[in-house]
């Protein structure tokens, strides 16, 4: 992840560098897709990243928000999507480092999402980036898929029960809509 972002980085810079007379705008297109689990979400962010020759960032924005932080990896993990209790944030908090809460969270990941896309050429894969960016400043997508085609596509891409997989997917869209609830409101 380090050599992908560093990567990136240059590629930003060489592009800013060359291109100085040039708007905002024209730095490339800045996509926000949304998803529910199951859907192939991955599998459409690369091609799209292929086709328009971005950089996909998912749950690595979320090292990028510990790196801004200044936080272990664990700390910031426990409050995405799967966020846990505040006694459970406490704990890791005791034996990894300060906790960290949902507003210092909330303000990284948004200062993650509007400085890459202020830079261009990048598609975000959830974590709430159509929310801080909205339709004024990125493409955003909301992907969705019936519920017989979530649970296949699960089945097939972790080699679940399909019990296994209504679960996971009744779990995920839970944690997901909690997250959403808690960092954006």
């Amino acid at each position: 992840i380090p050599h992908i972002v560093e990567k990136q980085m240059r590629a930003w810079e060489i592009r800013r560098m060359g291109n100085r007379a040039k708007s905002p705008e024209d730095a490339g297109p800045v996509v926000c897709i949304s998803r529910e689990i199951g859907v192939g979400a991955r599998v459409i962010a690369k091609r799209l990243s292929e086709e328009l020759n971005c950089t996909i960032l998912g749950r690595d924005t979320i090292d990028h928000v510990a790196e801004d932080l200044n936080a272990q990896r664990q700390l910031v993990d426990s409050l995405d999507e799967q966020g846990r209790s505040g006694v459970e944030r406490w704990v890791e908090g005791y034996l990894y480092g300060s906790p960290v809460e949902y507003g210092e969270y909330a303000k990284s990941l948004i200062k993650v999402f509007r400085a890459s896309a202020e830079q261009g050429s990048v598609i975000f894969l959830g974590r709430g980036a159509s929310f801080v960016l909205g339709l004024s400043k990125a493409f955003c997508v909301r992907l969705v898929a019936p519920m017989d085609r979530r649970i296949a596509q699960l089945m097939s891409y972790l080699s679940l029960t399909k019990d296994a997989a209504v679960e996971m997917i009744r779990q995920r869209d839970f944690e997901r809509e909690a997250f959403i609830r808690k960092v954006f409101h």
